[in-house]
Order: C-alpha cells, then sequence, then structure tokens
C-alpha cells in the first residue's frame, strides 16, 4: 500500500473517529449521572461526611466479626 493511499486511509480515520465522537457528546444527556459531578456535588457536605464515618464503623466492626481466633494474626 502507498504511503498517499495509507494518507487517505488515515483521514477517513480520523474524520469518522471525530463524528463519533460528536455523536458521543450529542446523544449523552447533561444530566447523566456521573461520579465527578456527585463529588462536585456533596463535597464539604457534613451529613453526607457523617453518613460515610459510620459506613466506615461499620465496615471495621464487620471485619472483626468476620476475624475467627484461628486466623486471628492475619487481621
Amino acid at each position: 500500500m502507498s504511503r498517499q493511499d495509507l494518507g487517505k486511509r488515515l483521514a477517513a480515520l480520523e474524520s469518522r473517529v471525530a463524528e463519533l465522537q460528536e455523536e458521543m457528546r450529542s446523544a449523552r444527556p447533561s444530566w447523566q449521572k456521573d461520579w465527578r459531578r456527585a463529588v462536585e456535588e456533596y463535597t464539604g457536605d457534613d451529613d453526607l461526611q457523617s453518613v460515610f464515618a459510620e459506613a466506615l464503623e461499620l465496615r471495621d466492626a464487620d471485619r472483626k466479626r468476620a476475624c475467627k481466633p484461628a486466623r486471628a494474626k492475619s487481621c
């Protein structure tokens, strides 16, 4: 395949990728769930921070309960 043919194929591929990217951008509603949006929205929320703290305490308690005496060294 000649360089000219490769250049044409590359240009066609780049064009198609740009079209697909634009389709993806326009197809995605602005309200779509996005973890970054949630992080921005709830950063500094004291109520949510207390929920996270309580969840961590519950997870730690579950881990301690799951630890059996025979496996105590690994827990």
